[in-house]
């Protein structure tokens, strides 16, 4: 609270979980009006400034400026829990990549939360080199593994998409919905709540645009299978939600029993629902949609998230290579056998013509 030009004035400084105290103070009593961010409220730090310290203004700049609540939430909870016990007091500066080697290793042995807790310090380390706190590209924390490998990048074999695809037509008598849910996961590639949260209102034509997913807006693009579940499930109610909770006041939120009753019926008890996300981006990639447009299928806010498939294009590299050679060498033996005139043909052969606009995506299969 304060004054300005004689007019009252209100001032939020942020999260009193998040924002330290001296900070708060400095900022209370600066002339400006407006509450700081990004590199002004880094410039209250010192050279030395402590993991805490810097923690907290980045915790405080991405709340503002570019995470969903859940993701804050998540974030602020893995820096409280599992970075400030070993880093709180520690400069900025000072840390280097065997303290977090040694951190990381220690908290892999206890937690299934390690991916969350890295990224968290990485991304601050991140912010802080980006005001100053450190050299570029000090980060300590690069090229350690975030993400478990899993079946990422690999495809589900055909075998066994047939026998999760009977599996759901014999269990949908008992549960249609969830039966419904797992087709268009398969036949989309979206994520689980993508699906179940989606609303009737944000379904136009051939896609869903959905306002607030996990990486921002994006759209969901039915092919035609997809669509025909759709239209479908139209004729089943008239309420907000595709998929509505059995009280229809909400969305539905799991399909872990049918989903368990699915995979151990097709002989994959291992098998998680998300991979079938990883199969239909590898199903994608391995037949030679660009890797840009496959990562705009699965929502990627980056082209980064979606390199973990580019091994995949190779095959398909190879055989676009061999299939453009044939062409050109079949058009060359062409024009040596039917001149026109006294002159090499320039027009392309039909065939070649017909490369040009052709596509291996044509051939994808989505089941």
């Amino acid at each position: 609270m304060g004054t300005h030009e004689g007019k009252t004035l209100r001032r939020s400084l942020g999260d009193a979980l998040k924002v330290p105290v001296a900070i708060a103070r400095t900022l209370h009593s600066t002339a400006t009006p407006a509450l700081p961010t990004g590199s002004a409220v880094l410039a209250l730090y010192s050279a030395n400034a402590t993991v805490s310290e810097v923690m907290a203004g980045y915790l405080a700049f991405g709340e503002n400026r570019r995470w969903k609540a859940s993701t804050g939430r998540s974030m602020e909870i893995a820096s409280r829990l599992h970075i400030a016990p070993s880093f709180a007091d520690r400069p900025v500066c000072g840390v280097n990549r065997s303290d977090v080697v040694v951190w990381l290793t220690e908290l892999e042995q206890r937690l299934a939360t390690t991916r969350v807790a890295l990224s968290t310090l990485s991304g601050m380390m991140v912010y802080a080199e980006d005001h100053g706190l450190r050299p570029p590209g000090s980060n300590p924390c690069k090229g350690l593994r975030k993400k478990a490998q899993s079946t990422r990048g690999s495809h589900l074999s055909p075998n066994l998409i047939a026998k999760l695809w009977a599996a759901l037509d014999r269990y949908e008598v008992h549960d249609r919905d969830a039966c419904d849910a797992v087709r268009l996961l398969m036949l989309t590639g979206a994520r689980k709540m993508e699906i179940l949260g989606m609303e009737w209102d944000a379904v136009t034509g051939p896609c869903a645009v959905l306002e607030d997913a996990k990486a921002g807006p994006r759209a969901i693009w039915f092919n035609t299978p997809a669509r025909e579940i759709i239209e479908r499930r139209r004729t089943l109610g008239s309420g907000k939600w595709v998929f509505p909770s059995r009280s229809g006041n909400s969305s539905r939120r799991s399909l872990d029993r049918t989903w368990s009753h699915l995979r151990n019926e097709a002989g994959a008890p291992a098998l998680r629902l998300h991979d079938l996300r990883h199969h239909f981006a590898a199903v994608g990639v391995s037949n030679g949609i660009d890797l840009k447009f496959v990562g705009a299928l699965l929502g990627h806010h980056d082209i980064d998230s979606t390199l973990i498939y580019a091994h995949l294009a190779t095959a398909s590299l190879s055989k676009s290579a061999g299939r453009v050679s044939k062409l050109i060498d079949q058009a060359m033996r062409a024009a040596e056998i039917e001149p026109d005139e006294g002159r090499h043909r320039s027009t392309p052969s039909p065939e070649w013509a017909n490369a040009l606009v052709s596509s291996e995506a044509s051939e994808v299969c989505y089941a």
